[in-house]
């Protein structure tokens, strides 16, 4: 599962992360995403490649669930066709997040 934070803007950094989190002294910091990300003193000024943060770009339009729609219609329609010709259209659609497996 993922978890979207509304209004966050992308971190350029671990420096500029709203996330990292200091110890009451200040002098060591750790992302709360990954328990390898551990840093005595300031966060580094780049975001590591296996940061576990996505952009979600903007604008978009309305997420749904594109997979659950194309079966609503071919439970609506019985006409293979149009069903064939929607899914079509839906599957063209640009991805805005990709589809996860269930945990």
């Amino acid at each position: 599962m993922s978890v979207i934070i509304k209004g966050m803007k992308m971190p350029k950094s671990c420096d500029s992360c709203d996330l990292i989190q200091f110890d009451d002294e200040e002098l060591e910091a750790h992302c709360p995403l990954s328990p390898y990300y551990r840093w005595c003193g300031t966060p580094p000024d780049y975001r590591p490649e296996g940061c576990l943060l996505a952009e979600v770009p903007t604008p978009h339009g309305r997420l749904i669930d594109a997979d659950e729609l194309i079966r609503c219609i071919e439970h609506a329609f019985g006409d293979k066709h149009i069903v064939k010709l929607v899914a079509n259209i839906i599957e063209r659609q640009p991805t805005i997040i990709e589809a996860e497996v269930s945990e």
